[in-house]
């Protein structure tokens, strides 16, 4: 089943920001958090979908079956959306050179798709490890 891709970014004010990547038109929302963000952006979809089948719009029999919701980011939003997470450690944990990791970061350079999944696959196996801690 097809899943409707969201690109998050955060705005200068803290304010979170999602706009559909993969359907006619673009469904938009925002939020104070990730989780208000993801709230929002259903509920602008549900509209997005009343509104087209009002309209008696040719596609919307192709998108009315979403139900899932992918939020994805690019490299550079990633790191200003949780600043908690250090560059430096990213970089040493996927054998990246920090200054480049840096630069890759900050949008200053360009990441490979290669190198891109090396680095998302080291953000999911830190994210298994944290999971893992019991207190």
């Amino acid at each position: 089943m097809k899943k409707l891709k969201v690109l998050v970014e955060k705005g200068d004010d803290g304010t979170y920001w999602g706009a559909t990547q993969n359907v006619p038109g673009v469904v938009s929302a925002f939020g104070n958090s990730l989780e208000e963000l993801k709230a929002n952006t259903q509920a602008a979809f549900a509209d997005y979908i009343e509104t087209a089948e009002q309209c008696k719009e040719d596609w919307v029999d192709d998108v009315k079956g979403i139900k899932q919701v992918e939020f994805y980011m690019n490299m550079a939003s990633f790191f200003r959306l949780v600043p908690q997470v250090k560059i430096s450690a990213i970089a040493q944990k996927a054998n990246i050179n920090p200054s480049l990791m840096r630069q890759y970061a900050t949008g200053k350079a360009a990441v490979s798709e290669t190198r891109l999944k090396v680095i998302q696959n080291t953000l999911h196996d830190l994210g298994h490890e944290l999971l893992s801690v019991k207190f």
